[in-house]
């Protein structure tokens, strides 16, 4: 193995750590709703080399978190349907997806 190999197997290792990572703080970001999205979206905006999957993600989930606040005054049913779009959200994320959510998809890519 020469000097060239190894170089580009240090590449290849170092990008997918670095999206591990990126997946691993997207899912945190909906944890603990809209409070985890402002500290993951305060961390990730002051670094050099920002992830624009994670800055979405953060955003989305503050405004899911604000959505899931105001439908919690609905009965059983809207809290359901909260509830299981928060479980797929942090699924999406964790798996590397970039998955929009119908409206706050959109307001959130607006302030990425």
């Amino acid at each position: 193995m020469d000097e060239n190999e190894t170089v580009v197997e240090t590449e290849i290792v170092a990008k997918t750590e670095s999206k591990d990572n990126d997946n691993i703080m997207a899912a945190l970001a909906y944890l603990l709703g809209f409070v985890s999205g402002i500290i993951i979206y305060l961390i990730e905006k002051d670094k050099p080399d920002k992830s624009r999957f994670v800055m979405f993600h953060a955003v989305q989930a503050i405004i899911l978190g604000l959505v899931w606040f105001i439908f919690s005054y609905v009965p059983v049913i809207g809290q359901l349907v909260i509830f299981i779009t928060w479980i797929l959200m942090i699924y999406k994320a964790y798996s590397g997806e970039e998955y929009h959510l119908p409206v706050i998809g959109e307001y959130a890519e607006k302030y990425i």
